[in-house]
């Protein structure tokens, strides 16, 4: 796992990365990043392998990181 700072989201965007806000859907509509898929934590293990491509890298981030 990688932290990286906004210019890395940035350019992990650009590279196509799946950029995943797991915060609860309240939060995600008041503050996201644009672009962001919409991925609760709370169901992240069972929806992830569906809405997310496998072969693409993937950035998840919380309230935390914003």
């Amino acid at each position: 796992m990688e932290t990286v700072d906004h210019r890395g989201v940035l350019r992990l965007q650009d590279e196509r990365a799946q950029v995943v806000d797991v915060l609860p859907a309240h939060e995600y509509r008041a503050s996201h990043i644009r672009g962001a898929i919409h991925l609760p934590l709370a169901r992240i293990l069972s929806e992830a392998p569906a809405r997310l491509t496998r072969e693409l890298p993937a950035l998840v981030y919380c309230r935390d990181s914003l």
